[in-house]
Protein backbone atom coordinates (compact mmCIF):
# COMPACT_ATOMS: atom_id res chain seq x y z
CA UNK A 1 0.00 0.00 0.00
CA UNK A 2 1.24 3.32 -0.72
CA UNK A 3 2.38 5.40 1.97
CA UNK A 4 0.67 8.81 2.32
CA UNK A 5 3.04 11.93 1.74
CA UNK A 6 4.16 14.22 4.72
CA UNK A 7 2.33 16.75 3.28
CA UNK A 8 -1.27 15.60 3.04
CA UNK A 9 -0.75 14.56 6.60
CA UNK A 10 0.27 18.16 7.50
CA UNK A 11 -2.65 19.66 5.47
CA UNK A 12 -5.31 17.44 7.15
CA UNK A 13 -4.09 18.38 10.75
CA UNK A 14 -4.09 22.17 10.01
CA UNK A 15 -7.89 21.56 8.62
CA UNK A 16 -8.77 20.03 11.45
CA UNK A 17 -6.82 22.65 13.96
CA UNK A 18 -8.85 25.48 12.24
CA UNK A 19 -12.20 23.97 11.92
CA UNK A 20 -14.63 26.81 13.17
CA UNK A 21 -17.62 25.34 15.06
CA UNK A 22 -21.06 25.98 14.81
CA UNK A 23 -21.76 26.18 18.61
CA UNK A 24 -25.01 26.14 20.99
CA UNK A 25 -24.83 27.19 24.76
CA UNK A 26 -26.68 24.90 26.48
CA UNK A 27 -27.90 26.04 30.22
CA UNK A 28 -30.08 24.70 32.59
CA UNK A 29 -31.50 24.81 36.16
CA UNK A 30 -33.82 23.46 38.34
CA UNK A 31 -36.72 24.32 40.70
CA UNK A 32 -35.31 22.38 43.38
CA UNK A 33 -32.11 23.72 43.37
CA UNK A 34 -31.17 27.45 43.19
CA UNK A 35 -29.25 28.24 45.70
CA UNK A 36 -28.87 31.65 44.10
CA UNK A 37 -27.49 31.24 41.24
CA UNK A 38 -29.15 32.15 37.97
CA UNK A 39 -29.65 30.62 34.45
CA UNK A 40 -27.79 33.98 33.15
CA UNK A 41 -24.27 33.21 35.00
CA UNK A 42 -23.99 29.85 33.58
CA UNK A 43 -24.63 31.89 29.92
CA UNK A 44 -22.35 34.20 30.82
CA UNK A 45 -19.65 32.36 31.82
CA UNK A 46 -19.70 30.23 28.88
CA UNK A 47 -19.89 33.72 26.64
CA UNK A 48 -16.65 34.34 28.17
CA UNK A 49 -15.04 30.82 27.65
CA UNK A 50 -15.97 31.29 23.95
CA UNK A 51 -15.02 34.40 23.01
CA UNK A 52 -11.26 33.59 24.12
CA UNK A 53 -11.67 30.59 21.77
CA UNK A 54 -11.39 31.78 17.78
CA UNK A 55 -13.01 28.64 16.47
CA UNK A 56 -16.44 28.95 17.94
CA UNK A 57 -19.18 30.50 16.37
CA UNK A 58 -22.02 31.29 18.60
CA UNK A 59 -25.67 30.23 16.32
CA UNK A 60 -27.33 29.74 19.39
CA UNK A 61 -28.57 29.86 23.10
CA UNK A 62 -30.87 27.22 25.00
CA UNK A 63 -32.13 27.67 28.33
CA UNK A 64 -34.21 25.32 30.32
CA UNK A 65 -35.31 27.31 33.49
CA UNK A 66 -36.80 25.54 36.06
CA UNK A 67 -36.47 21.38 34.57
CA UNK A 68 -34.84 18.73 36.18
CA UNK A 69 -32.23 16.80 34.86
CA UNK A 70 -33.12 13.68 35.33
CA UNK A 71 -34.51 13.32 32.33
CA UNK A 72 -34.52 14.91 29.29
CA UNK A 73 -38.03 16.26 28.26
CA UNK A 74 -37.09 19.60 28.17
CA UNK A 75 -38.29 22.02 25.24
CA UNK A 76 -35.20 24.06 24.89
CA UNK A 77 -32.74 20.72 24.73
CA UNK A 78 -35.23 19.14 22.24
CA UNK A 79 -35.09 22.12 20.55
CA UNK A 80 -31.56 22.42 20.28
CA UNK A 81 -31.47 18.16 19.26
CA UNK A 82 -33.68 19.26 16.28
CA UNK A 83 -30.84 22.28 15.38
CA UNK A 84 -28.52 19.44 15.89
CA UNK A 85 -30.29 16.82 13.38
CA UNK A 86 -30.56 19.77 10.81
CA UNK A 87 -26.91 20.03 10.66
CA UNK A 88 -27.58 24.18 12.29
CA UNK A 89 -25.25 23.04 15.61
CA UNK A 90 -21.96 20.73 15.35
CA UNK A 91 -20.84 21.84 18.85
CA UNK A 92 -22.44 22.09 22.50
CA UNK A 93 -21.15 23.90 25.18
CA UNK A 94 -22.00 23.60 29.23
CA UNK A 95 -20.83 25.03 31.99
CA UNK A 96 -20.35 21.29 33.51
CA UNK A 97 -21.38 17.97 32.94
CA UNK A 98 -24.56 18.18 35.79
CA UNK A 99 -26.13 21.26 33.72
CA UNK A 100 -26.35 18.53 30.71
CA UNK A 101 -28.15 16.16 32.83
CA UNK A 102 -28.20 14.45 36.40
CA UNK A 103 -29.50 11.06 34.67
CA UNK A 104 -26.65 8.86 34.54
CA UNK A 105 -27.81 6.39 31.55
CA UNK A 106 -29.33 9.04 29.26
CA UNK A 107 -26.05 10.84 29.72
CA UNK A 108 -23.85 8.15 28.79
CA UNK A 109 -25.55 7.47 25.73
CA UNK A 110 -25.81 10.89 24.34
CA UNK A 111 -21.72 11.32 25.54
CA UNK A 112 -20.86 8.49 24.31
CA UNK A 113 -22.83 7.11 21.51
CA UNK A 114 -25.35 9.82 20.15
CA UNK A 115 -23.14 13.01 19.63
CA UNK A 116 -20.41 11.31 18.41
CA UNK A 117 -22.50 9.63 16.29
CA UNK A 118 -23.74 13.07 14.99
CA UNK A 119 -20.42 14.22 14.92
CA UNK A 120 -21.31 16.96 17.63
CA UNK A 121 -17.93 18.39 19.88
CA UNK A 122 -19.31 18.54 23.38
CA UNK A 123 -17.41 20.22 25.95
CA UNK A 124 -18.26 21.22 30.19
CA UNK A 125 -16.10 23.62 30.80
CA UNK A 126 -15.75 23.04 34.90
CA UNK A 127 -15.13 19.82 34.08
CA UNK A 128 -12.25 19.88 31.59
CA UNK A 129 -14.46 17.56 29.43
CA UNK A 130 -14.00 17.73 25.54
CA UNK A 131 -14.87 14.60 23.69
CA UNK A 132 -12.78 15.80 20.80
CA UNK A 133 -9.56 15.47 23.10
CA UNK A 134 -10.55 12.77 25.31
CA UNK A 135 -8.42 10.38 27.28
CA UNK A 136 -8.98 7.03 28.74
CA UNK A 137 -8.92 8.52 32.27
CA UNK A 138 -10.99 11.64 31.41
CA UNK A 139 -13.66 8.96 30.29
CA UNK A 140 -13.41 7.27 33.49
CA UNK A 141 -13.68 10.58 35.36
CA UNK A 142 -16.76 11.88 33.53
CA UNK A 143 -18.65 8.74 33.78
CA UNK A 144 -17.92 8.66 37.92
CA UNK A 145 -19.37 12.60 38.07
CA UNK A 146 -22.53 11.78 35.91
CA UNK A 147 -22.68 8.46 38.70
CA UNK A 148 -22.58 11.29 41.39
CA UNK A 149 -24.99 13.66 39.94
CA UNK A 150 -27.57 11.18 39.37
CA UNK A 151 -27.22 10.08 42.97
CA UNK A 152 -27.17 13.65 43.68
CA UNK A 153 -30.50 14.43 41.93
CA UNK A 154 -32.42 11.55 43.42
CA UNK A 155 -30.78 12.31 47.36
CA UNK A 156 -32.53 15.98 46.57
CA UNK A 157 -35.59 14.29 45.60
CA UNK A 158 -36.48 12.56 48.12
CA UNK A 159 -34.90 14.95 50.98
CA UNK A 160 -37.77 17.90 49.44
CA UNK A 161 -40.43 15.02 49.02
CA UNK A 162 -40.43 14.50 52.35
CA UNK A 163 -40.34 18.04 53.86
CA UNK A 164 -42.68 18.79 51.85
CA UNK A 165 -44.77 15.47 53.11
CA UNK A 166 -43.98 16.68 56.52
CA UNK A 167 -45.09 20.17 56.07
CA UNK A 168 -48.19 18.76 54.62
CA UNK A 169 -48.91 16.34 57.24
CA UNK A 170 -48.72 19.50 60.13
CA UNK A 171 -51.53 21.21 58.07
CA UNK A 172 -49.69 24.25 56.32
CA UNK A 173 -49.68 24.93 52.62
CA UNK A 174 -47.14 23.89 49.94
CA UNK A 175 -48.96 24.60 47.22
CA UNK A 176 -47.49 27.00 44.45
CA UNK A 177 -50.50 29.15 44.12
CA UNK A 178 -53.20 29.53 46.67
CA UNK A 179 -56.86 28.61 45.03
CA UNK A 180 -59.18 31.52 44.43
CA UNK A 181 -60.37 33.41 47.28
CA UNK A 182 -57.34 33.10 49.71
CA UNK A 183 -53.97 34.65 49.63
CA UNK A 184 -50.52 33.97 51.48
CA UNK A 185 -50.13 35.62 54.97
CA UNK A 186 -47.29 37.64 54.56
CA UNK A 187 -45.59 36.95 57.63
CA UNK A 188 -46.06 32.86 56.83
CA UNK A 189 -45.88 31.68 53.88
CA UNK A 190 -47.58 28.13 54.70
CA UNK A 191 -50.42 29.94 56.08
CA UNK A 192 -53.42 31.17 53.83
CA UNK A 193 -55.86 34.27 55.13
CA UNK A 194 -58.92 35.04 53.13
CA UNK A 195 -58.99 37.37 50.06
CA UNK A 196 -62.43 39.22 51.02
CA UNK A 197 -62.77 40.69 47.44
CA UNK A 198 -62.59 36.96 45.86
CA UNK A 199 -64.36 35.80 48.84
CA UNK A 200 -67.10 37.53 48.01
CA UNK A 201 -67.43 35.42 45.20
CA UNK A 202 -67.05 32.03 46.18
CA UNK A 203 -70.01 32.64 49.35
CA UNK A 204 -72.46 34.24 46.13
CA UNK A 205 -71.22 31.07 44.47
CA UNK A 206 -72.30 28.25 46.61
CA UNK A 207 -75.27 30.55 48.01
CA UNK A 208 -76.60 30.64 44.52
CA UNK A 209 -76.32 26.73 43.85
CA UNK A 210 -77.68 26.15 46.98
CA UNK A 211 -81.08 28.16 46.39
CA UNK A 212 -81.29 26.11 43.33
CA UNK A 213 -79.74 28.15 40.75
CA UNK A 214 -77.18 26.21 38.09
CA UNK A 215 -73.64 26.68 37.06
CA UNK A 216 -74.25 28.15 33.67
CA UNK A 217 -76.93 30.75 34.78
CA UNK A 218 -74.59 31.94 37.46
CA UNK A 219 -71.47 31.56 34.92
CA UNK A 220 -73.48 34.07 32.34
CA UNK A 221 -74.55 36.51 35.15
CA UNK A 222 -70.96 37.19 36.40
CA UNK A 223 -69.73 37.66 32.69
CA UNK A 224 -72.53 40.21 32.02
CA UNK A 225 -71.70 42.02 35.02
CA UNK A 226 -69.94 45.44 34.26
CA UNK A 227 -66.95 44.86 36.20
CA UNK A 228 -65.28 41.76 35.49
CA UNK A 229 -61.82 40.93 36.31
CA UNK A 230 -61.69 38.30 33.88
CA UNK A 231 -63.65 35.94 31.55
CA UNK A 232 -65.61 33.05 33.64
CA UNK A 233 -66.44 29.43 32.67
CA UNK A 234 -68.69 26.93 33.95
CA UNK A 235 -65.57 24.56 34.66
CA UNK A 236 -63.99 27.08 36.38
CA UNK A 237 -67.33 27.29 38.95
CA UNK A 238 -67.25 23.73 39.47
CA UNK A 239 -63.98 23.56 40.57
CA UNK A 240 -64.31 25.82 43.30
CA UNK A 241 -67.52 24.08 44.20
CA UNK A 242 -65.44 21.02 44.51
CA UNK A 243 -62.91 21.99 46.76
CA UNK A 244 -63.15 21.43 50.65
CA UNK A 245 -60.52 24.39 51.07
CA UNK A 246 -63.53 26.45 51.40
CA UNK A 247 -65.54 24.79 54.57
CA UNK A 248 -61.58 24.75 56.26
CA UNK A 249 -60.61 21.76 55.13
CA UNK A 250 -57.01 21.69 53.20
CA UNK A 251 -56.56 19.02 50.97
CA UNK A 252 -52.48 17.94 50.16
CA UNK A 253 -50.87 15.44 48.00
CA UNK A 254 -53.28 15.07 45.69
CA UNK A 255 -51.15 14.83 43.14
CA UNK A 256 -47.53 13.20 43.39
CA UNK A 257 -44.15 13.06 41.36
CA UNK A 258 -40.83 11.22 42.65
CA UNK A 259 -37.55 11.61 40.86
CA UNK A 260 -36.06 9.29 43.52
CA UNK A 261 -38.32 6.44 42.13
CA UNK A 262 -38.91 7.69 38.97
CA UNK A 263 -42.24 8.00 39.29
CA UNK A 264 -43.84 10.35 36.83
CA UNK A 265 -46.29 12.66 38.07
CA UNK A 266 -49.72 11.00 38.81
CA UNK A 267 -53.37 11.53 40.73
CA UNK A 268 -53.30 9.83 44.17
CA UNK A 269 -56.11 7.66 45.36
CA UNK A 270 -58.60 10.04 47.80
CA UNK A 271 -57.78 7.43 50.46
CA UNK A 272 -54.27 8.44 50.60
CA UNK A 273 -54.67 12.24 49.97
CA UNK A 274 -53.82 14.04 52.85
CA UNK A 275 -56.68 16.51 54.81
CA UNK A 276 -56.55 18.55 57.55
CA UNK A 277 -59.84 19.95 59.35
CA UNK A 278 -59.52 23.77 60.31
CA UNK A 279 -56.16 24.45 58.58
CA UNK A 280 -57.30 27.60 56.81
CA UNK A 281 -60.52 29.97 57.32
CA UNK A 282 -63.42 28.85 56.24
CA UNK A 283 -65.18 31.26 53.31
CA UNK A 284 -68.44 29.32 53.98
CA UNK A 285 -70.33 26.94 56.70
CA UNK A 286 -69.13 23.31 56.17
CA UNK A 287 -73.44 22.97 56.06
CA UNK A 288 -73.84 25.67 53.05
CA UNK A 289 -70.73 23.55 51.35
CA UNK A 290 -72.43 20.27 52.19
CA UNK A 291 -76.10 21.38 50.91
CA UNK A 292 -74.40 22.70 47.38
CA UNK A 293 -72.30 19.88 46.71
CA UNK A 294 -75.67 17.52 47.27
CA UNK A 295 -77.89 19.86 44.57
CA UNK A 296 -74.57 19.54 42.02
CA UNK A 297 -74.34 15.80 42.90
CA UNK A 298 -78.18 14.97 42.11
CA UNK A 299 -77.55 17.42 39.03
CA UNK A 300 -74.80 14.56 37.79
CA UNK A 301 -76.72 11.67 39.02
CA UNK A 302 -80.55 12.92 36.91
CA UNK A 303 -78.27 13.82 33.77
CA UNK A 304 -76.17 10.36 33.74
CA UNK A 305 -79.28 8.82 34.56
CA UNK A 306 -81.14 6.02 32.07
CA UNK A 307 -77.21 6.28 29.97
CA UNK A 308 -75.90 2.86 29.59
CA UNK A 309 -72.34 1.53 29.92
CA UNK A 310 -70.15 2.70 26.82
CA UNK A 311 -67.61 -0.73 26.59
CA UNK A 312 -66.12 1.23 23.99
CA UNK A 313 -64.17 3.80 26.40
CA UNK A 314 -60.89 4.37 25.98
CA UNK A 315 -60.84 1.45 23.21
CA UNK A 316 -61.28 3.80 19.86
CA UNK A 317 -58.93 5.80 18.11
CA UNK A 318 -58.83 8.06 14.88
CA UNK A 319 -57.78 5.71 11.57
CA UNK A 320 -56.36 9.08 10.59
CA UNK A 321 -54.56 11.08 12.85
CA UNK A 322 -54.33 7.93 15.94
CA UNK A 323 -56.06 9.93 18.70
CA UNK A 324 -58.55 9.03 20.52
CA UNK A 325 -62.00 9.38 19.37
CA UNK A 326 -64.04 11.51 21.54
CA UNK A 327 -67.55 9.91 22.46
CA UNK A 328 -70.87 10.55 23.90
CA UNK A 329 -74.38 9.04 24.58
CA UNK A 330 -76.85 10.82 22.50
CA UNK A 331 -79.98 10.86 23.76
CA UNK A 332 -81.83 11.57 20.66
CA UNK A 333 -80.96 8.44 18.66
CA UNK A 334 -80.66 6.79 21.88
CA UNK A 335 -77.02 5.86 21.16
CA UNK A 336 -73.37 6.15 21.64
CA UNK A 337 -71.46 8.46 19.00
CA UNK A 338 -67.71 8.69 18.24
CA UNK A 339 -66.43 11.72 16.65
CA UNK A 340 -62.52 13.08 16.06
CA UNK A 341 -62.72 16.90 16.73
CA UNK A 342 -59.05 16.48 14.68
CA UNK A 343 -60.30 14.92 11.63
CA UNK A 344 -63.61 16.49 10.83
CA UNK A 345 -65.31 13.64 9.12
CA UNK A 346 -64.46 10.57 11.23
CA UNK A 347 -67.92 9.27 12.61
CA UNK A 348 -69.36 6.35 13.67
CA UNK A 349 -71.89 4.92 16.29
CA UNK A 350 -72.33 2.01 18.68
CA UNK A 351 -74.71 0.36 16.08
CA UNK A 352 -72.03 0.31 13.40
CA UNK A 353 -69.35 -0.93 16.08
CA UNK A 354 -71.14 -3.42 17.75
CA UNK A 355 -71.96 -4.87 14.36
CA UNK A 356 -68.25 -4.67 13.15
CA UNK A 357 -67.31 -6.61 16.18
CA UNK A 358 -70.02 -9.41 15.53
CA UNK A 359 -68.95 -9.67 11.93
CA UNK A 360 -65.07 -9.40 12.55
CA UNK A 361 -65.42 -12.10 15.16
CA UNK A 362 -67.98 -14.44 13.27
CA UNK A 363 -70.42 -13.98 16.09
CA UNK A 364 -74.30 -14.45 16.48
CA UNK A 365 -76.47 -10.90 16.07
CA UNK A 366 -77.31 -11.42 19.67
CA UNK A 367 -74.34 -11.75 21.22
CA UNK A 368 -73.81 -8.87 24.03
CA UNK A 369 -71.11 -6.56 23.94
CA UNK A 370 -69.35 -5.50 26.83
CA UNK A 371 -65.99 -3.85 28.23
CA UNK A 372 -64.77 -6.90 29.38
CA UNK A 373 -65.50 -9.03 26.18
CA UNK A 374 -63.51 -5.70 23.81
CA UNK A 375 -60.53 -5.42 26.12
CA UNK A 376 -60.42 -9.15 25.79
CA UNK A 377 -60.63 -9.53 22.06
CA UNK A 378 -58.67 -6.09 21.10
CA UNK A 379 -55.66 -3.83 21.42
CA UNK A 380 -57.79 -0.97 19.93
CA UNK A 381 -60.53 -0.22 16.95
CA UNK A 382 -59.29 2.42 14.36
CA UNK A 383 -62.13 4.20 12.87
CA UNK A 384 -61.80 5.48 9.36
CA UNK A 385 -65.23 6.08 8.61
CA UNK A 386 -69.08 4.57 9.44
CA UNK A 387 -68.15 1.55 7.39
CA UNK A 388 -64.24 1.65 7.43
CA UNK A 389 -63.69 0.17 10.29
CA UNK A 390 -59.24 -1.67 11.83
CA UNK A 391 -59.42 -3.99 14.28
CA UNK A 392 -56.22 -4.49 16.47
CA UNK A 393 -56.03 -7.57 18.05
CA UNK A 394 -54.50 -8.53 20.82
CA UNK A 395 -51.86 -10.09 19.44
CA UNK A 396 -51.03 -7.27 17.38
CA UNK A 397 -52.54 -7.97 14.22
CA UNK A 398 -54.68 -5.56 12.40
CA UNK A 399 -57.84 -7.10 9.78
Amino acid sequence: MARKSRKNQINTSEEIKFKVYKTAIYARLSKENRQGETIENQIEEIKDYIKSRHIFELKGIYADNGYSGTNFQRPEFERLMEDVRNQKIDCIIVRDLSRFAREHIGAEDYLNNIFPFLGVRFIAINDGYDNLNLEPQEYFLASFKNLAHAYFAQETSRKVSMAKRTLQEQGKFIGSKPSFGYRRDPDDKHKLIINEEEAVIVREIFERVANGETTNQICKDFNQREKVSHVWKVNSICNILKKEIYKGTLVQHVHSESLYENKKKHKVPENEQIRFENAVPAIVSPELWEKARNIIAERQRKKHEGIPENPYKNLVFCGKCGKKISCGFQRKISDITFYCKCCKGIYSRGEYLSRMVRNHLKLPENTEITKNFLNEKFEKILVFDGKNIVFTDKDGEQK
